[in-house]
């Protein structure tokens, strides 16, 4: 029995969306630049505390690094004020995001004390989808408890703060994504304190070798359908995809074929889909 090889002119890939993937998370620190109301924040003397889920302590995908450094550094706007942070990240791709994930180093020093208390305050997370000059869209925003015990004299706490929002999402990749933070300050009596963001911060408070992690907000995602829409249009994959199934009526499409006797009713071509860019 004789064997012809397959000619390549004529394969054609079946393009195909995988349901069974889990996804990817992405983590993305949470960096921030400043220059003045910078301090450091002794971990072996400072209290601790972390924002309990149901009574438990919440774990999530997240960086950790061994250290035995016993100095933190705060970042604060001043005395007895909140701090705010905005950052911008730029999907690459459309996305589904089926989970947020936040993990949050907050500080607070008492540097002069004669009455009352001082605390943290709402812990405000707002997400934005900008609009690009058509309409922002705020994703999410809520104020959450940070979960810690007030000072009641000088002194210093550390927050372990972490935050999930589980809702499906969709991230365009031509829309930037905005993240509002403000850690909010809130005092009884007399007293001057600092509140504000931990970059880099220990679980526990002992100077040896122990886990740290990095401010960070995690996004779990799926590859949405249509982030792959600019490879099926690309007219140097026309002869290589195989559209067989799609009417061009249920593709939309609008795309005239080149000169290479390829009808579109055969191999109709996807549309392009409202709002993504190509």
């Amino acid at each position: 029995m004789s064997y012809e090889a397959p000619n390549p002119t004529k394969l054609r890939i079946k393009p195909t969306y995988n349901v069974s993937d889990y996804g990817k998370d992405i983590l993305l620190p949470l960096v921030c630049t400043q220059s003045s109301n910078v301090q450091t924040l002794t971990s072996s003397t400072s209290a601790f505390a972390f924002t309990p889920h149901d009574s438990a302590q919440p774990i999530d995908e997240q960086d950790i690094i061994i250290s035995d450094t016993d100095k933190v550094v705060q970042l604060h706007a001043g005395n007895d004020s909140a701090f705010t942070k905005s950052w911008i990240f730029n999907p690459d791709m459309s996305a589904f995001v089926y989970k947020i994930s936040f993990n949050l180093g907050l500080g607070l020093k008492c540097s002069a004390f004669t009455s009352g208390t001082t605390n943290f305050g709402d812990i405000t997370i707002t997400i934005t989808q900008l609009g690009d000059g058509a309409g922002d869209k705020i994703i999410w925003s809520r104020a959450y408890d940070a979960g810690a015990t007030a000072l009641t004299a000088t002194g210093e706490l550390i927050c372990n703060f972490h935050a999930d929002i589980i809702a499906p999402v969709k991230l365009n990749n031509a829309l930037p994504i905005k993240i509002d933070l403000t850690i909010g300050h809130a005092k009884t009596g007399t007293n001057t304190s600092q509140i504000g963001f931990i970059p880099f911060y220990p679980y526990v408070p002992n100077a040896v070798p122990r886990l740290f992690t990095v401010s960070a907000v995690g996004f779990h995602v799926h590859a949405s359908l249509d982030h792959a829409f600019p490879i099926w249009r690309d007219q140097d994959n026309d002869q290589r995809l195989d559209y067989s199934g799609i009417s061009a009526e249920q593709a939309g499409a609008t795309m005239q074929t080149e000169a290479t006797g390829n009808s579109l009713s055969s191999n109709p071509l996807p549309a392009q889909s409202e709002g993504v860019t190509y």
